[in-house]
């Protein structure tokens, strides 16, 4: 199943690695948590993950991509990563598809995603895999 799709943002985005961006950097940072399926590379990832995301998934997040806490976790907190995005947006006055591509825009997302992902695990069901 599709967690998010770069097609289904770039007639707003108007170009492929502004449509991919935040598909990108959210699967980097679940290859670096360990969320990633064996296929995905992390050290390629953090190369340049939505140049990355658009050839290595052909710009498109399916359940395949993670592993099994890596899709609960999608299933459960993706559309929040979405709505992060406008708010940050917002914070940095541009558009959605405007978000600088910068350090400090990924060391405000990889908080926020590890912050949901330690009040997601928190909750019942959802420990951490031994």
């Amino acid at each position: 199943m599709a967690i998010d799709r770069g097609d289904w943002h770039y007639e707003e985005a108007g170009d492929w690695e502004r449509a991919c961006w935040h598909i990108g950097l959210f699967l980097r940072w679940a290859a670096e948590r360990g969320l990633a399926s064996d296929e995905i590379d992390p050290k390629a990832a953090a190369q340049d993950s939505t140049n990355y995301f658009i050839r290595h998934c052909d710009a498109k997040l399916w359940d395949e991509d993670l592993n099994e806490e890596g899709v609960s976790f999608a299933g459960a907190c993706y559309k929040d990563y979405l709505a992060a995005v406008s708010a940050y947006a917002k914070q940095r006055q541009v558009g959605d598809y405007e978000i600088p591509h910068d350090e400090q825009s990924r060391e405000w997302f990889f908080a926020w995603l590890d912050q949901r992902l330690e009040a997601w695990r928190q909750e019942p069901g959802n420990a951490e895999p031994q």
